[in-house]
C-alpha cells in the first residue's frame, strides 16, 4: 500500500494580535483539531463561491480603490450639505410649530411650574440616585 501524499498547512498567530484564535484553538482538543480546521476552510469555500477573497495584512498599506474613494467623497458631500441645511430646517420646523401653536411650544399649554413639583421632584430624582447600583 503506498503512502498518500499530504499537504501541511501553517498558521502563524501572535499572542498581541490573536488571542481570540489562540484561545479557541486551545480549547479543541487533541486530535479534533485537524477535522475542525478542514470544516473552517470548507466553509469559507461556500461562502465565497469557491473564490478568494484577498485580504492584505494589517501592516502593508491597502492599495489604492478609485470606486471606494469617490463613494467616500460623495458620502463626505451629502453629509456637508445636510449639515449646512440643518439650521434652516429648524428654523423651519419652529417657525411650524410657533404659527400653528402644535407642540410643547404653544402659550396656552406652558405651565410655570410650583414649588411643590420642583420638591417632589428632587425628592423623586434623589431616591432613585439612591437606590442605583453604580
Amino acid at each position: 500500500m503506498a503512502k498518500t501524499k499530504r499537504v501541511t498547512a501553517t498558521v502563524k498567530m501572535t499572542p498581541q494580535e490573536d488571542a481570540d484564535l489562540i484561545a479557541w484553538w486551545n480549547h479543541i482538543p487533541r486530535g479534533s483539531r485537524n477535522a475542525v480546521m478542514k470544516d473552517v476552510l470548507r466553509e469559507y469555500i461556500e461562502r465565497n463561491r469557491g473564490g478568494f477573497r484577498p485580504v492584505m495584512p494589517r501592516n502593508v498599506p491597502q492599495p489604492f480603490d478609485p470606486v471606494r474613494f469617490m463613494q467616500v467623497s460623495e458620502d463626505a458631500a451629502w453629509i456637508r450639505a445636510a449639515l449646512n441645511d440643518l439650521p434652516r430646517y429648524l428654523e423651519q420646523v419652529m417657525r411650524f410649530v410657533a404659527a400653528n401653536g402644535t407642540g410643547p411650544v404653544a402659550a396656552h399649554e406652558a405651565r410655570a411650574p410650583t414649588a411643590e413639583a420642583d420638591e417632589a421632584e428632587a425628592r423623586r430624582r434623589a431616591e432613585k440616585v439612591r437606590k442605583a447600583n453604580w
